[in-house]
């Protein structure tokens, strides 16, 4: 019987190495998680089966900021590209440069300018100048390191930035995977909060880093894949789990079933899969890391104020706490230290916080920060820790003592005051679960979810069913004339992600309505009405000619007319999508006239015995269909007697019900229409074109850029190399005092230009730069090298001739010597070979001898390797072809001696009869045979002794041939 289920097996063995047919050699499935502080990546392609990308300097997760350090060496009237720094180097940027460092955009991405969150961001970087994106109402940033020219000039917009920041992961990702692999398909991984602009905004900058979203995947559903795929469940008794999400921004509570499930497989066999299904969520949009990060912040700059180096200082400026907040310098350090010293109080109970030169050259170090008063600060959030966990339980049905456990995620469940009290919900630390990577099990999953979904992989099959955070209505005028809006919901809040709906709308004309999510109150302001956000305008453009349409055609009246539209949450991003639009009516189908023939009557008789035509006119009714008018129950109630009447009334019965009845048919017209996508208009392709091309040529000046670095090490390199030649024994054996003062002048200049003038030098001249040195020190070298390698292959190459020489002449001698028929191998094209070759290595060898030491040699010893190689391979070819004849005539040898053989045993039993006959011994020719038997077969024997001597002497003359040569 086939196993339905397998037990758990490790992650790495869950994807097969091996690609389906219709996957390409250089399949390979990326997967982001992007946070507001960090950047996890992962991928699987053929041969990793799935593997966290490092960053460039081996780290498993990257700081999500980007930076820009001006150029030093830009020509004047030319814009001079600056260098793109990521992660901690951006960061560790930001002391010097903070006005070219952007960190945690995430918070911003698709807000509005004027929203409370980019407010906040810019209070956070001061340094930082936001202004309106060019073409739409969201946020830019004016910088000096971006172009002059071109869209959106001097000034860089939230999806460039995040764009370059993921062209950074796929470059290391690549580097990962191996040659020829370029990676096109990616995964995200996002909070369920997320809004349509942010979602579209996240999609338009993996567009512009030249990728292909797959999927976005909500952050608990994502690491509840990552749980699931190393266990199996059970179909009769589902677990609840709670995955608890705590980043740098925000705070999410998934409440989560796993199943097993018994499906149809192939055949007649099933197979158990296992099933994920999101049954509530929770959330927080403010509550994270950096919220806790700004009360230290907080801290340092109360102390810092407060401290006597400060105090003359306050006396100049008595807003100084609000001047150190609003200088970029101060405010990028006091938040770098805020980070680390938060990071420490969750593993010790204080710490001290250190700052060089934090403003006005003064030097920060605080006073001593204990844990227990950073505790204090956040008690103001104690109910909104466990807020998002009573959310999602409230909107699961699923009781709280029903969750197995809670299992966390995030960086910021590491704060021990966060911990506490998601244990004292949840009823105790043996209810918290940490058997998943709080840093890494979202991105797994979710790149798990994209192999899958590839079709690329075999993987262990998981069903997944994801729920919307946000309600769904539309608004539309239900007549031309109406002046107010009707608005119906669709989609309540946290309704199943994929279900399709069908929605009738009780209008004819022409029609325009709109989608919008249904957004709750903000978390600071639980009174305030709820918000709405727009999505899409649909306008038809056939509506009241496809109505016409079902008049005329059809013969509908215009009240039994319905608009119908189908409308489902998109599984690729949960945003809701119209697929279709059309008009229906009923309509009453007359019978037709029932067909008569010839056997009309014949017909007649069988319907009246129950037999039914092999027509198809015996309809099986479906479980939901409703039986016929007129029942069977109706015509098994009337009489059974054999009354003349009876059989009469029966008949006419049977008759009449058996006439065709009307049906009705609906009538379907599809109905064109338009979509527009409403509030932040998308950017054209030609102005998206632009901003690619923009980011390709910071590509390209990286490119250049690193190639220079490279180039400029390589001559620093080849100069220090290069001067210790010069005092090389060795080296001054093949070289002139003469060739040697012109090295070390062209060393010199180098040297000196490398560290002047060619610090601004272009590739091109620093390539020449080490072509001049190499035309010196190269041919100088090489004698270096040839003159102990040289010898050597010449003496190799002796030998090599010396054995063919020999050989060739073993040849000629057994060919001369040998039977006619037992050497056939030509020996005069390795004959000429070998001439041609040793007249080469002589002419070469004299003229090599006659040169000094400081001079070119006439040959290298590669040349001299080659021939030596080709030689050898001529030799070795020349014996196989000899080996091969030998044992050809071994073969013949053997056929001639057993067809020997076998005539000398027909011979001898010939003659054996014969004497038979003639001594008339008929009676005894069985003792005849007996008595010649022995006779023929000592014949036999002699034959073949004689044919063993044979070859037996003919192998060892070949033996001794082997031997000498």
């Amino acid at each position: 019987m086939r196993p339905i289920s397998a037990p758990p097996v490790a992650l790495t063995g869950l994807l097969l190495l091996s690609i389906s047919s219709l996957a390409s050699a250089s399949a390979a499935v990326l997967g982001i998680d992007f946070g507001q502080e960090f950047i996890k990546a992962a991928l699987v392609k053929p041969g990793i089966p799935l593997e966290i990308v490092l960053t460039k300097d081996t780290k498993r997760k990257e700081v999500a900021a980007v930076g820009f350090k001006p150029a030093s060496n830009g020509k004047e009237g030319e814009f001079a590209y600056p260098e793109r720094l990521y992660g901690v180097d951006a960061v560790n940027l930001a002391a010097r440069f903070p006005h070219d460092v952007y960190p945690g955009l995430k918070g911003i991405m698709g807000r509005h300018i004027m929203d409370d969150s980019v407010t906040a961001y810019s209070a956070r970087n001061p340094a930082l100048s936001v202004v309106p994106n060019v073409f739409r109402s969201t946020v830019a940033f004016q910088s000096s390191s971006a172009p002059p020219k071109g869209y959106g000039k001097e000034s860089f917009t939230v999806e460039e930035l995040l764009a370059m920041q993921f062209k950074s992961i796929v470059y290391n990702a690549e580097a990962l995977a191996g040659a020829n692999t370029r990676i096109k398909d990616v995964v995200f991984t996002v909070p369920a909060f997320l809004k349509a602009e942010e979602r579209n905004s996240l999609k338009f900058a993996a567009e512009l880093a030249g990728l292909k979203v797959m999927n976005f995947v909500s952050d608990g559903l994502a690491v509840g894949i990552n749980y699931a795929t190393t266990r199996t469940f059970n179909e009769s008794s589902p677990e609840y789990h709670v995955v608890y999400d705590m980043g740098a921004g925000s705070t999410t509570a998934t409440v989560l079933r796993f199943q097993g499930r018994s499906v149809k497989d192939v055949g007649r066999f099933n197979k158990t899969i296992q099933e994920v299904t999101v049954l509530g969520v929770g959330y927080d949009t403010e509550l994270g890391g950096d919220l806790f990060n700004q009360k230290i912040f907080e801290i340092l700059l109360d102390d810092f104020v407060n401290s006597p180096k400060a105090k003359e200082l306050l006396v100049e400026d008595p807003n100084l706490k609000n001047t150190i907040r609003t200088n970029g310098r101060a405010a990028s350090k006091l938040w770098k230290e805020a980070t680390r010293v938060r990071q420490i109080l969750s593993a010790n109970i204080d710490t001290v916080a250190s700052i060089e030169s934090l403003y006005k050259d003064i030097d920060f170090r605080s006073s001593k920060i204990t844990r227990a008063a950073f505790e204090e600060h956040l008690a103001q959030y104690e109910a909104r820790i466990t807020k998002p966990i009573t959310d999602a339980i409230g909107n699961s049905n699923v009781a709280l003592s029903e969750v197995n456990t809670l299992i966390v995620h995030g960086g910021a469940v590491r704060t021990p005051f966060v911990g506490k009290k998601i244990e004292d919900i949840m009823g105790g630390a043996e209810k918290i679960s940490k058997q998943v990577n709080p840093d890494e099990s979202a991105v797994l999953g979710a790149t798990f979810k994209g192999a899958a979904e590839s079709g690329a992989f075999k993987v262990k099959e998981i069903r997944t069913q994801d729920i919307g955070a946000f309600g769904v209505s539309i608004k539309y005028k239900k007549d031309a004339e109406a002046k107010k809006e009707t608005v119906r919901q669709i989609f309540p809040f946290y309704s199943k992600i994929g279900i399709e709906k069908v929605i009738p709308l009780s209008r004819n004309s022409e029609l325009t309505f709109s989608t919008f999510h249904n957004l709750p109150p903000r978390i600071n302001d639980p009174d305030q009405k709820p918000e709405q956000e727009s999505l899409e305008t649909i306008q038809t453009s056939n509506l009241t000619d496809s109505v016409k349409r079902l008049q005329e055609d059809f013969g509908c009246t215009e009240k039994d007319i319905i608009t119908k539209f189908s409308i489902v949450l998109n599984p690729k991003d949960s945003l809701p999508k119209v697929i279709r639009l059309w008009v229906e009516c009923g309509v009453e189908v007359a019978p037709e006239a029932p067909k008569k023939d010839a056997s009309g009557a014949f017909e007649d008789v069988k319907g009246f015995f129950g037999y039914g035509k092999k027509d198809g006119e015996q309809k099986v009714l479906k479980d939901d269909d409703s039986p016929p008018p007129s029942s069977s129950s109706s015509s098994s109630s009337s009489s059974t007697g054999s009354s003349p009447t009876s059989s009469a009334t029966s008949k006419s019965t049977k008759v009449a019900d058996s006439e065709p009845k009307a049906t009705r048919r609906i009538e379907k017209i599809p109905v064109k229409y338009t979509i527009t996508k409403d509030g932040s208009p998308n950017i054209p392709e030609k102005d998206k074109m632009s901003l690619i091309l923009k980011i390709r040529a910071f590509d390209k000046h990286d490119k250049d850029r690193k190639n220079l670095e490279e180039a400029r090490n390589n001559l620093e390199a080849y100069t220090y190399r290069a001067r210790g030649y010069l005092s090389d024994d060795a080296f001054i054996a093949v070289s002139t005092e003469e060739q040697r003062e012109k090295l070390d002048a062209m060393i010199s200049e180098a040297s000196d230009w490398l560290y002047g003038d060619g610090y601004t030098a272009g590739l091109k001249e620093v390539h020449q730069k080490i072509k001049q040195l190499e035309a010196l020190e190269a041919p100088i070298s090489k004698r270096r090298a040839e003159k102990d390698s040289l010898p050597e292959a010449l003496n190799n190459l002796n030998n090599i001739l010396a054995s063919m020489k020999g050989f060739i002449e073993r040849q000629e001698s057994l060919a001369e010597s040998g039977p006619d028929d037992y050497y056939s191998f030509d020996v005069e094209p390795l004959k000429k070979a070998y001439e041609k070759e040793r007249a080469w290595t002589e002419e070469k060898s004299a003229a090599q001898e006659k040169l000094q030491p400081h001079e070119d040699p006439v040959m290298t010893s590669e040349e001299v390797a080659a021939k030596a190689k080709e030689l050898t391979t001529e030799l070795i070819n020349s014996i196989h072809t000899i080996k091969e004849l030998d044992d050809m005539r071994e073969r013949n040898l053997k056929k001639a001696a057993e067809k020997e053989a076998k005539e000398a045993e027909a011979k001898a039993k010939a003659e054996a009869e014969a004497a038979a006959k003639e001594e008339g011994e008929t009676a005894d020719e069985t003792g005849a045979e007996d008595k010649t038997k022995p006779e023929s077969e000592e014949k036999i024997e002699k034959v073949e002794e004689k044919v063993e001597e044979n070859i037996t002497e003919e192998q060892k003359v070949e033996e001794r041939k082997r031997d000498e040569l």
